[in-house]
């Protein structure tokens, strides 16, 4: 059997959800308290509360579209204290490197020679991922 294809609320012109007013939490027509804040949903009729309901409807749609469009543009920048522990871990990784590169030279030392390298390659991979044009 073909599974009906489901349309949008939208299209239909009816809310099958109610928000709660406490935390904006989609409930169904039916319940009487808040699924996630156990908030009461009894409403009264009258223009202040559903002007208040209105409000707070059109405030959890302008969070969910914010957060949205915080997701589509990604990470903007680095904060200003990350960016000083990575340009201080890069230097430390890179001038370990050096000094153990060259006390590896002066005893001939093989592993450390190798150990050397790879902490200096840390270190320089650190400073160019900080110092690189992410876009």
């Amino acid at each position: 059997m073909d599974k009906p294809k489901k349309e949008p609320i939208a299209l239909h012109n009816r809310q099958d959800y109610r928000l709660c007013l406490n935390c904006g939490f989609p409930n169904r027509q039916a319940d009487t308290t808040c699924m996630y804040c156990s908030a009461s949903l009894v409403e009264d009729n009258g223009f202040f509360s559903w002007l208040r309901q209105s409000y707070y409807i059109l405030r959890w749609r302008y969070q969910l579209r914010q957060k949205r469009e915080n997701l589509k543009q990604g990470h903007r920048g680095m904060t200003w204290g990350k960016g000083v522990g990575y340009f201080s871990l890069g230097i430390f990784l890179s001038f370990t490197g050096v000094y153990f590169f060259s006390h590896s030279i002066t005893e001939n030392s093989f592993s450390n020679g190798l150990i050397a390298l790879l902490l200096l390659g840390y270190g320089v991979f650190t400073l160019r991922g900080l110092f690189r044009n992410k876009q």
